[in-house]
């Protein structure tokens, strides 16, 4: 059936002309690279804004960075973010904000405080910190923060805590008190001296422990390092965080009055020894003096050395305060501690006494061996009041010296003893000397051997005076060292050929050698066998060993002491394993399987049987070597004097008692010898000592400097109790610490030459022998002339010398020169002609030596 729709024409579907569903994607796509470009811009300029940054000045200039970057936005923010050249190119904006050297700096220096700022917590937290630390970091971030210098970085530290305190309570543990433990064995009276002549039956043992101040304060001082040191610094900063410049300037002036003060009276004692003083070397010596400490405190508008030290003390409170509150700290914290916890503790003990049990043992000895231990006794005790009366003449003699001439510096020394006692103990000064020369040699030995081995002692010496000038194996801080024992192993041989002339002179005189021959005729040896080995002496032999042995003699003031002996100095090699072996076969201390008692009996009758024809003979031999002896000594007498130990007393003020500055020095060498730096006689107590040298005490002690050749001694004497005499062992160069050149005597070993050379330094008139040569030392400007010299004493005038140049030859021997015309060295004290002598050339020795012996063949000289 139709229909009215059957007329509609057929419906077709619509037809899209656009990709919209494209277009819709690349949109959407674009929309997400736009978003991320954003996102990816905004992050980049949130990580330059988020920047940790702790200081305003930096903040602030990081945000004018940021608003310069913001207003270059402006002229983008229509842009296509999703384009990623726009993104990279605004990215690179913000990215070179980060790369800005100040940004960057400021970065860095706020982590590096962050985590120096974490170290404090941790350590305040962990309770190992203290304010003074964190006041010092505190100190260091307020500096930094508060600097407006973009350019300023931040790398202080924080400074971990050290306990310096805990470490001086270390080092004052540490420290072993000083023991002093003396024994009184004797009886004590009521009044608390004490007997000698009574031994107690309880010996009182006194023990004195303690530690000092100085003890304390150079431990430590020894013991702080250098972060000790450094919390010291921050300390010293804090405590006195407070004090001005002003008031560091004010400690400074406080010890430059104390200096100043100090020196006025060392003034006001030179000028009134000026004023007593006649002698016009003592007074020269004097105005040297004054000059100096005119110099010191200034004089005439000139600014003294005492000014200009405050000068530069208070421009360094001034300018470097800091230092000075460190310092200040320091010595405050040392003194603080060594002021409290010195101590000194003296206990009191009763213990067994030595002497008493020696005294019962003695008792059932014989009675004529403790009459002799008596006599011994008293003439030891005779001895000693004889030494104790000739100390006394002999520093009356040395005082009077001082009140008469003024400053000691210059005085002549005063000799301990007589010139009648000292030539009869001529043989015991000489012996003395000649130890002491060969000590000092074994002293410089010693101390080569701290650094050096014996084998490479020996190659240095050997060196040195085979070829001197020429040598090569001598290291630089022994040649000193070097020089002193080949001067001394010259001198000491010098001696030794000196004793040697006057022994044979005196064994002439007394007709000795022409006497041994007659006494020897006839003579037979000893010739024995003996343990499988032979002994054979001579007859010459046998007199010198029965001679020997006979008796040994020492001279004394008291008289002369006698043993019986073998003198074995006396023996040579031969004698002596000779002697060896009779006091082995005597002692019987030989085993029956090496020699039976029948044996040691024939060997003793065969001996003896030689020694009894001997007996005659040795009397008139002993009797001619006793004259010999007589005469040695006599020839020795008069040259006794030099070996002498001479004395020189230190002046006093007006009031008696020793200048201040010699107190002072006295006081610093009393303590030193408390800490065992200088050595002290037995009786001498650190106590009693200090005790001279304060209140009214000071008024009656009188202080004297002893020099026996290159030893000295300091004697205290407190004329209230003159036998508690306090002695103290000094070197050279102590002496000269604490009391100055003026009390030492230099040329002890020049003065014994000139004494025993009779006016010649040289004793054995041979050039090797002279007292100036190359290899002690001596001519340092000749390097090719082989050179000794001499100085000969002016007999017209003592003080006066002649200096007389020995010169090798090209032979090997000497031509000898006395200077004695054209020169200024013609006639010259002996200090000054030492420095004269010392002072030429190869060059001005040649032209000195060609003006005064122009006739002179010098083609003969090595050089």
């Amino acid at each position: 059936m139709a229909s009215f729709t059957d007329a509609i024409s057929q419906f077709n579907p619509y037809v899209q002309q656009l990709p919209v569903d494209a277009m819709v994607k690349v949109g959407m796509y674009k929309q997400q690279k736009y978003e991320e470009g954003v996102q990816k811009i905004q992050g980049q300029i949130d990580k330059v804004a988020g920047l940790d940054i702790v200081r305003d000045v930096d903040k602030q200039y990081l945000q004018a960075k940021l608003n310069e970057l913001g207003s270059k936005l402006k002229t983008v923010a229509a842009g296509d973010f999703s384009n990623f050249q726009l993104v990279n190119s605004v990215g690179g904006m913000a990215s070179q904000i980060g790369k800005d050297a100040n940004v960057q700096n400021a970065v860095s220096s706020t982590a590096w405080y962050r985590k120096q700022s974490a170290e404090m917590e941790k350590a305040i937290s962990d309770g190992k910190s203290s304010t003074e630390n964190q006041w010092d970091f505190s100190d260091k971030v307020n500096s930094y923060l508060e600097s407006t210098d973009l350019k300023q970085s931040f790398r202080g530290r924080y400074t971990q805590y050290t306990d310096v305190k805990k470490k001086a309570m270390e080092a004052i543990k540490a420290l072993h008190p000083n023991l002093q433990q003396y024994d009184i064995p004797y009886e004590v009276r009521n009044d608390g001296t004490i007997n000698t002549q009574l031994i107690a039956d309880a010996m009182k043992r006194y023990k004195v422990e303690g530690i000092s101040e100085l003890q304390i304060k150079q431990a430590i001082t020894a013991s702080l390092d250098q972060n000790d040191l450094n919390q010291i610094s921050i300390s010293g900063r804090y405590q006195f965080r407070g004090a001005t410049p002003e008031a560091l300037v004010k400690s400074a002036e406080r010890s430059y009055e104390i200096q100043k003060k100090q020196a006025l009276e060392t003034v006001d004692y030179l000028n009134e020894q000026r004023g007593i003083t006649r002698d016009p070397t003592k007074l020269a010596d004097i105005d040297r003096k004054l000059k100096q400490y005119q110099e010191f405190l200034g004089t005439n508008g000139v600014t003294g050395l005492l000014d200009e030290e405050l000068r530069s003390n208070v421009k360094l409170a001034m300018e470097n305060p800091d230092q000075v509150k460190a310092s200040m700290y320091k010595n405050g914290l040392i003194n603080e501690f060594a002021n409290g916890f010195n101590w000194k503790n003296i206990t009191e003990t009763y213990e067994t006494s030595p002497l008493r049990a020696q005294l019962n043992w003695v008792k059932d000895f014989k009675f004529k061996e403790a009459v002799e231990n008596r006599h011994r006794y008293e003439f030891d005790q005779n001895l000693i009041r004889e030494d104790e009366k000739i100390r006394l003449s002999a520093e009356a003699n040395a005082l009077k010296k001082v009140e008469l001439y003024g400053d000691p510096a210059s005085n002549d020394w005063t000799p301990l003893g007589n010139p009648t006692d000292n030539e009869l103990r001529a043989t015991e000064l000489f012996s003395k000397h000649v130890g002491s020369v060969a000590n000092n040699i074994e002293g410089d030995i010693a101390t080569l051997k701290t650094k050096y081995t014996d084998a490479q002692i020996n190659e240095m010496i050997d060196d040195w005076e085979t070829n001197t000038t020429k040598a090569t194996k001598i290291k630089p801080d022994a040649l000193r060292t070097i020089q002193n024992i080949s001067k001394n192993k010259n001198y000491l041989g010098s001696l030794e050929k000196t004793n040697n002339r006057l022994k044979a002179e005196a064994d002439k005189e007394a007709g000795v050698d022409k006497l041994k021959p007659l006494i020897l005729a006839g003579k037979a040896p000893i010739d024995v066998n003996f343990r499988g080995q032979n002994f054979k002496l001579t007859p010459e032999e046998v007199l010198s060993l029965k001679s020997a042995t006979t008796r040994k003699e020492i001279g004394t003031r008291a008289g002369t002491a006698v043993t019986v002996d073998v003198d074995r100095s006396k023996l040579n090699s031969n004698q002596l394993r000779f002697v060896d072996a009779l006091q082995g076969i005597k002692y019987g201390d030989l085993k029956p399987t090496l020699a039976s008692p029948s044996e040691i009996t024939k060997l003793n009758v065969d001996i003896g049987k030689v020694e009894s024809t001997y007996a005659e003979a040795v009397k008139l031999y002993s009797n001619a070597i006793n004259k010999s002896s007589d005469i040695y000594k006599k020839k020795l007498a008069p040259i006794a004097q030099a070996f002498v130990p001479q004395l020189k007393a230190v002046s006093t003020s007006k009031d008696g008692s020793p200048p201040p500055l010699v107190l002072s020095r006295l006081s610093q060498l009393i303590t030193a010898a408390d800490f065992n730096q200088i050595a002290a006689d037995d009786n001498t107590n650190i106590k009693t000592s200090s005790e001279f040298l304060t209140g009214e005490n000071k008024k009656d002690t009188r202080v004297f400097i002893e020099q026996d050749g290159d030893n000295f001694k300091v004697h205290l004497k407190n004329e209230s109790d003159p036998k508690n005499r306090q002695v103290y062992k000094l070197s050279k160069a102590d002496v000269v610490r604490y009391f100055g050149e003026g009390y030492v005597n230099n040329n002890v070993q020049e003065s014994i030459r000139v004494n025993i050379g009779k006016g010649n330094t040289n004793l054995t008139g041979l050039p090797k022998d002279a007292i100036m040569q190359k290899q002690f030392g001596n001519f340092p400007g000749i390097t090719k002339l082989q050179v000794t010299a001499d100085l000969n004493q002016d007999l017209s005038d003592g003080n006066l010398y002649i200096p007389m140049i020995n010169v090798r030859r090209k032979d090997g021997g000497y031509t000898s020169f006395q200077i004695s015309g054209k020169d200024d060295l013609q006639r010259v004290g002996f200090d000054q002609g030492r420095q004269k002598l010392d002072g030429l050339t190869d060059a001005t020795l040649l032209k000195l030596l060609q003006e005064n012996y122009p006739n002179y063949d010098y083609s003969n000289l090595d050089y």
